[in-house]
């Protein structure tokens, strides 16, 4: 069968560059009578005729005929293909072009952004490219997974798939044979990957291109997706190191996909702190984690290193005993047609699988009548809290990820009921169930009734950005590859950003850039941390509202939209400090002051 993408490009041909006349003669061509196709009119004959040989596996031999009419037309199929990719990696960036120029000649539609100035445009062009392709070709190499640009593109084309059924992601290793990051392993179809290793690979790749364009590229599984079953080591911010490792690029976000390994008993997943920065919160987390019947908020922005902070707290409480059940709001494909039924029984089954309690239990639970809150608390008092003597720790990462949903506030209501039944004495089994939640925005946004929420119970710990005296001693472990004055220069500009701090301290010792290098073309779209810029410059860039209260905050230290601060507080680009707002680092701040002028 044909790609229907296809089929319409084919009959919008045949009925532009054939008369009714043309038309009978390419049927008469076909061996076929030209009377005997339903329609009355040439563009029904045309469908008809289509559709039946389509059906018959004969549309080459239509094909083949249309080229001998009309030599001059191209009649295979035109695709509209995205090219994602590293810009400013040499060898991504060769067979980007390869595979532009090859696909081009073949007639199909290839977009590469070699070219592409930046600002705004730019930014709407990429958007509006994805949007209308027919396929994401992604070049996945050591370089561009990284890249945060990279991943904003694939998780722009899984959005626009979801609403419209395309582009189709065709992901494509490029001499990289270890573990994706998570952030884009998760939005890519496992049995589909293209190798390259070398240029001799070049056509062989845009044969498998062309393969998936016309639907039929076979279907092999990762062989690199599996989690290592040798021992391990996570950096601070949770990536994989190999065993031959000393640093590692910073990643934009820590990997849950290792908190299996990293809880298990006698885990063989560590915890390097090598380059890790100790700090109070880290303290107060391990002495509450492992209490009996404790609720803890983790808040913080995006890339202050919340889930790193979970991550290490889970591993303490799981040394202590303690059993772990770890759900990624993000992983759950939330949105606004989510239900709440659908989302209970989730986590029921993922309870129970983490805790090795038969899936039959939930099924069982399921059948009655109740509702389904009612469903999974009667879930975890009678099947699954009796089972324990020690705490069992539900932590959820970005719970925010709910406010996509229609029962946010019914789900939140329901975390505080099962913090209050701590202290009913009918219920003291509740003793035994902690709870850790992390999120990227302000808890009392989350839920309207206040003594609803679970996020004004317990622990509450807010994560900011490193102080100088941190900055400083990330510094020391790093080597010193700044001196005191460089140090003062690069807080001012950073501010103790965790993850561009990382990324700074990353280029000046395993890249060998000096501070003047980096500062001088801090602020370029394609300078040190141009990625990281322009995927929160592209965040914003449809938000008339987001930009005019950024704008407002670098010239006023003021904001007069409320909602639009606490959406640019959520994206990590603001802070606040009483009735002060300011850009979170004086990056952010000299960056967007050129770009909204």
């Amino acid at each position: 069968m044909a790609h229907k993408n296809h089929l319409v490009q084919l009959k919008e041909k045949i009925n532009k560059h054939f008369s009714a006349g043309d038309f009978r003669e390419l049927v008469f061509d076909l061996a076929l009578e030209h009377d005997n196709i339903p329609g009355a009119t040439k563009l029904e004959r045309i469908i008809a005729l289509i559709d039946k040989l389509d059906s018959n596996n004969q549309l080459p031999k239509l094909i083949e005929r249309c080229h001998h009419h009309r030599p001059k037309v191209v009649w295979t199929y035109q695709a509209k293909l995205f090219i994602a990719y590293k810009r400013l990696a040499l060898q991504d960036q060769k067979l980007a072009t390869h595979i532009f120029d090859t696909l081009t000649s073949f007639g199909h539609s290839v977009f590469i952004d070699q070219n592409m100035r930046t600002g705004e445009e730019w930014l709407d062009r990429i958007d509006s490219e994805i949007q209308t392709s027919d396929f994401l070709v992604v070049l996945l190499s050591e370089d561009s997974i990284d890249s945060e640009m990279v991943r904003s593109e694939i998780f722009r084309a899984k959005e626009y798939q979801k609403a419209q059924g395309r582009p189709q992601v065709l992901p494509i290793r490029v001499a990289f044979e270890g573990m994706l990051p998570y952030a884009i392993a998760s939005f890519l179809n496992p049995l589909q990957y293209i190798h390259w290793q070398s240029p001799s690979d070049n056509n062989k790749t845009v044969e498998a291109i062309t393969q998936a364009i016309n639907n039929n590229l076979p279907e092999q599984p990762d062989p690199f997706s599996q989690i290592p079953a040798t021992e391990a080591a996570l950096s601070e911010d949770g990536r994989l190191l190999t065993s031959t490792q000393i640093t590692s690029p910073p990643s934009p976000e820590f990997d849950p996909r290792f908190i299996k390994r990293l809880t298990a008993p006698g885990g063989a997943v560590r915890l390097s702190d090598k380059l890790y920065v100790e700090r109070q919160e880290d303290s107060d987390l391990r002495e509450e984690i492992v209490r009996w019947g404790s609720t803890i908020t983790i808040r913080a922005p995006r890339q202050t290193g919340k889930t790193s902070l979970l991550m290490r707290g889970l591993h303490h409480a799981r040394g202590y005993g303690a059993e772990v059940v770890f759900v990624d709001g993000q992983s759950l494909g939330l949105d606004e047609q989510s239900e709440f039924d659908t989302f209970l029984r989730t986590l029921a089954e993922i309870l129970c699988d983490e805790l090795g309690i038969e899936l039959s239990r939930v099924e069982k639970v399921w059948n009655g009548r109740l509702g389904s809150q009612k469903k999974l608390t009667n879930l975890i008092e009678d099947h699954i809290l009796p089972q324990f003597d020690v705490p069992i720790v539900l932590a959820f990462d970005e719970a925010d990820a709910l406010l996509t949903t229609n029962f946010s506030q019914h789900f939140f209501g329901l975390l505080r009921a099962w913090h209050n039944r701590r202290a009913n004495p009918m219920t003291p089994e509740w003793e035994k169930f902690n709870i850790a939640l992390v999120i990227s925005t302000e808890p009392y946004l989350l839920i309207d009734d206040i003594n609803q929420s679970p996020f004004n119970v317990g622990l509450k710990l807010d994560l900011v950005d490193f102080d100088l005296n941190q900055f400083s001693r990330l510094n020391v472990q790093h080597g010193i590859p700044l001196d005191e004055a460089a140090i003062i220069q690069a807080f001012n500009l950073l501010n103790g950003q965790p993850y561009l701090t990382r990324k700074l301290l990353y280029l000046l010792t395993a890249k060998q850039q000096s501070w003047d290098q980096v500062s001088e073309k801090a602020l370029l779209d394609n300078g040190p941390f141009g990625d990281h810029l322009r995927r929160l410059n592209w965040s914003i860039r449809t938000q008339p509202k987001l930009q005019h209260t950024l704008l407002e905050i670098i010239r006023t230290r003021k904001s007069s939209n409320e909602d639009a601060l606490f959406r640019l507080q959520k994206a990590g680009l603001v802070t606040q400090n009483g009735d002060v707002v300011t850009c979170r680092c004086g990056l952010y701040e000299q960056y967007f002051e050129q770009k909204l002028k």
